[in-house]
């Protein structure tokens, strides 16, 4: 009798832990885009341009999954890169990022989160947010997640219907189609090499985002 009960209350505490560890795991996608969204605002006060967009990227990168997103922009090319390749692309797609958001001068997250809505399916996780930009303006903003190694990543970014991951692979893919890996990259570190001559003025009178191939 006696060993039926701690057979009983080993069962129940089995049960116990693994309902909690269901229910903490299910909103930390959200809490993750959460983290990311207000770590990026709270950062603001920083009156110098360049050291505020560098200290937001600290903060924010360690949440963005590069190889994954590396992956996604490649598309169909990835699978037919050797190992060395794929890792010189992870780096320099991942250093463009970088380049990239610390030119922009404003928070790319808004500074208000006004809805948060969670999906999740299996290895995948999607962050539906409404968020509040500096215009006054809100803006519909969805953070695709990806679970690996314990640890949920951001894998992509839909601003009002237009994917991060999407605008880059029809570069990406475009450039490949006419050209080899070896141009490929040639024509990023050329491109990167012109916009860090640019100025930031410049980039704000054309109103748009220096691409990444041709």
């Amino acid at each position: 009798m006696k060993n039926r009960k701690i057979v009983f209350i080993i069962v129940i505490s089995i049960f116990a832990i693994t309902v909690m560890q269901s229910y903490l795991l299910a909103g930390e996608p959200s809490v993750l885009v959460k983290k990311v969204i207000l770590n990026e605002y709270s950062l603001n006060k920083i009156e110098d341009i360049q050291e505020r967009r560098a200290k937001q990227w600290e903060v924010i990168s360690p949440s963005l999954n590069f190889e994954i997103i590396s992956q996604r922009v490649m598309g169909e090319y990835w699978d037919k890169c050797l190992y060395e390749q794929k890792s010189g692309f992870v780096e320099l797609f991942t250093d463009h990022l970088k380049n990239s958001y610390i030119k922009k001068t404003r928070p790319i997250f808004g500074r208000k989160i006004i809805s948060l809505r969670e999906k999740r399916f299996d290895d995948f996780a999607k962050v539906e947010t409404t968020l509040l930009v500096q215009s006054g303006r809100e803006v519909s903003t969805d953070f695709y997640l990806f679970y690996e190694n314990g640890k949920w990543k951001i894998c992509d970014l839909v601003v009002e219907g237009v994917s991060m991951v999407n605008n880059y692979h029809s570069q990406i893919a475009n450039t490949l189609d006419r050209t080899s890996y070896d141009e490929l990259m040639s024509t990023i570190k050329d491109k990167q090499a012109e916009r860090n001559r640019s100025t930031e003025s410049s980039l704000l009178v054309s109103g748009q985002s220096v691409e990444l191939v041709e």
